[in-house]
Protein backbone atom coordinates (compact mmCIF):
# COMPACT_ATOMS: atom_id res chain seq x y z
CA UNK A 1 0.00 0.00 0.00
CA UNK A 2 3.06 2.73 0.99
CA UNK A 3 4.48 1.43 -2.31
CA UNK A 4 1.42 2.41 -4.24
CA UNK A 5 0.96 5.80 -2.48
CA UNK A 6 4.24 6.72 -2.98
CA UNK A 7 3.51 5.72 -6.64
CA UNK A 8 0.77 7.75 -7.10
CA UNK A 9 2.65 11.20 -5.70
CA UNK A 10 5.47 10.33 -7.88
CA UNK A 11 3.16 10.43 -11.16
CA UNK A 12 1.24 13.09 -9.90
CA UNK A 13 4.86 15.09 -9.01
CA UNK A 14 5.65 14.52 -13.29
CA UNK A 15 2.36 15.39 -14.53
CA UNK A 16 2.22 18.75 -12.57
CA UNK A 17 5.76 19.13 -14.22
CA UNK A 18 5.03 18.58 -17.30
CA UNK A 19 1.72 20.45 -17.74
CA UNK A 20 3.88 23.84 -15.68
CA UNK A 21 6.52 23.29 -18.01
CA UNK A 22 4.09 22.63 -21.19
CA UNK A 23 2.02 26.23 -20.55
CA UNK A 24 5.62 27.86 -20.18
CA UNK A 25 6.03 26.99 -23.33
CA UNK A 26 2.55 28.03 -24.69
CA UNK A 27 2.84 31.25 -23.01
CA UNK A 28 6.29 31.78 -24.39
CA UNK A 29 6.68 34.22 -27.67
CA UNK A 30 5.36 37.42 -29.40
CA UNK A 31 2.01 38.22 -28.29
CA UNK A 32 0.21 41.30 -30.11
CA UNK A 33 -2.59 42.97 -28.32
CA UNK A 34 -5.36 42.79 -30.29
CA UNK A 35 -7.72 44.60 -27.84
CA UNK A 36 -7.79 45.51 -24.15
CA UNK A 37 -10.88 46.56 -21.73
CA UNK A 38 -10.68 48.57 -18.91
CA UNK A 39 -13.71 48.38 -16.20
CA UNK A 40 -16.73 48.90 -19.47
CA UNK A 41 -14.48 50.88 -21.52
CA UNK A 42 -13.01 48.37 -24.28
CA UNK A 43 -10.12 49.46 -26.97
CA UNK A 44 -9.07 48.03 -30.25
CA UNK A 45 -5.55 48.06 -31.61
CA UNK A 46 -5.69 46.76 -35.24
CA UNK A 47 -2.21 47.87 -35.78
CA UNK A 48 0.96 45.77 -34.63
CA UNK A 49 2.32 48.00 -32.18
CA UNK A 50 1.08 46.76 -29.26
CA UNK A 51 2.96 43.70 -28.07
CA UNK A 52 4.53 41.48 -25.27
CA UNK A 53 7.07 39.41 -25.52
CA UNK A 54 8.17 36.64 -23.42
CA UNK A 55 11.05 34.90 -23.68
CA UNK A 56 11.67 30.85 -21.95
CA UNK A 57 14.20 31.90 -20.32
CA UNK A 58 11.98 34.53 -18.02
CA UNK A 59 12.98 37.77 -19.83
CA UNK A 60 10.22 40.13 -21.31
CA UNK A 61 9.91 43.32 -23.62
CA UNK A 62 6.87 45.21 -24.33
CA UNK A 63 5.55 47.49 -26.15
CA UNK A 64 2.58 50.07 -25.26
CA UNK A 65 1.44 53.28 -26.88
CA UNK A 66 5.29 53.97 -28.11
CA UNK A 67 6.45 53.21 -24.58
CA UNK A 68 9.16 49.99 -24.51
CA UNK A 69 9.67 48.44 -21.13
CA UNK A 70 11.75 45.16 -20.26
CA UNK A 71 12.09 43.14 -17.34
CA UNK A 72 11.80 39.72 -15.86
CA UNK A 73 8.36 37.31 -15.71
CA UNK A 74 7.41 34.12 -14.20
CA UNK A 75 4.61 31.61 -14.47
CA UNK A 76 3.15 30.76 -11.16
CA UNK A 77 1.35 27.12 -12.44
CA UNK A 78 -0.62 26.41 -9.31
CA UNK A 79 -2.96 29.87 -10.07
CA UNK A 80 -2.32 30.12 -13.99
CA UNK A 81 -0.89 33.85 -13.25
CA UNK A 82 2.22 35.41 -15.15
CA UNK A 83 4.14 37.73 -12.60
CA UNK A 84 5.85 40.27 -13.61
CA UNK A 85 8.76 42.48 -11.50
CA UNK A 86 6.98 45.77 -10.72
CA UNK A 87 8.23 47.98 -13.04
CA UNK A 88 5.29 47.22 -15.78
CA UNK A 89 2.50 45.40 -14.19
CA UNK A 90 1.90 46.25 -10.58
CA UNK A 91 -0.84 42.86 -10.42
CA UNK A 92 -0.18 39.53 -11.37
CA UNK A 93 -1.47 38.73 -15.02
CA UNK A 94 -4.63 36.01 -14.65
CA UNK A 95 -4.31 33.18 -17.57
CA UNK A 96 -8.20 33.40 -18.45
CA UNK A 97 -7.20 31.70 -21.66
CA UNK A 98 -4.63 30.36 -23.52
CA UNK A 99 -3.97 28.22 -27.13
CA UNK A 100 -1.25 28.72 -29.57
CA UNK A 101 -2.67 31.51 -31.31
CA UNK A 102 -4.69 33.66 -28.67
CA UNK A 103 -3.70 34.75 -24.83
CA UNK A 104 -6.58 35.86 -22.74
CA UNK A 105 -5.07 37.56 -19.37
CA UNK A 106 -7.00 39.65 -17.11
CA UNK A 107 -6.05 41.83 -13.52
CA UNK A 108 -7.68 43.20 -10.70
CA UNK A 109 -6.35 46.99 -9.58
CA UNK A 110 -9.23 47.50 -6.70
CA UNK A 111 -12.83 47.88 -8.14
CA UNK A 112 -11.11 47.77 -11.96
CA UNK A 113 -10.76 44.79 -13.54
CA UNK A 114 -8.16 45.11 -16.96
CA UNK A 115 -8.82 42.17 -19.72
CA UNK A 116 -6.04 42.08 -21.98
CA UNK A 117 -6.85 39.77 -25.53
CA UNK A 118 -3.32 38.85 -27.42
CA UNK A 119 -2.33 37.15 -30.64
CA UNK A 120 0.24 35.44 -32.19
Amino acid sequence: MKKVIVLLFLILGATSLSYSQELKTLVSGKWFVDSMKIGNEKFEFSDDKNWLELSPDGRYQIMMSNKEDSGTWKLIADTNELEFDDKSFEENLKIEKISETILLVSARNKETIYTMWLKK
